[in-house]
């Protein structure tokens, strides 16, 4: 420190100007490189984030009460256990091929399914079915991976909705 202290006081006055206009205009120009840019930019893009955030609040409020009508415009069939079993079924040898159907119960106000060896994607779509032409709900659903890629054991409470 010395030394660049003994350098620049063996400059004349005008170069000592220069050099020290120089090291202020560095200065002015690495605190907007390092200072000033950055913070606009972040702003910029905190601005643009918060106009994304924005539109998918208002496209979920827009689809939650499109949902909340269509939840009221669908149909609900009110299914007693003997009939919701009867629905079952006849549904389920259908949409669910290469299962093994272990059980269809009956209990009070429910039915308890019990199904072996059933794809994933075929029980899910099956499920959405009852659901959409029965009004029949998935109360409890237990399941089971089993080595075998998207097939699984599954013991289900099924009950109207």
């Amino acid at each position: 420190m010395k030394q660049l202290q003994q350098w620049f006081t063996g400059l004349n006055p005008r170069e000592r100007m220069i050099v020290s206009g120089g090291g202020g205009a560095l200065l002015l120009l690495a605190l907007f490189l390092f200072v000033w840019e950055p913070l606009v930019g972040q702003k910029k893009q905190l601005q643009t984030s918060i106009a994304a955030q924005q539109e998918l609040y208002n496209w979920m409020q827009r689809s939650a009460d499109e949902a909340k009508k269509l939840q009221r415009a669908t149909p609900r069939n009110k299914t007693n256990s003997s009939a919701m079993r009867t629905v079952i079924n006849r549904t389920i040898k259908r949409s669910l091929p290469g299962a093994t159907i272990k059980g269809v119960n009956k209990l009070k106000k429910k039915v308890q399914v019990n199904v072996d060896q059933v794809a994933f994607d075929d029980l899910v779509r099956w499920l959405a079915k009852l659901q959409q032409s029965n009004g029949i709900i998935v109360e409890t659903l237990v399941s089971e991976r089993l080595p075998q890629p998207g097939r699984v054991n599954v013991r289900l409470t099924l009950t109207t909705g």
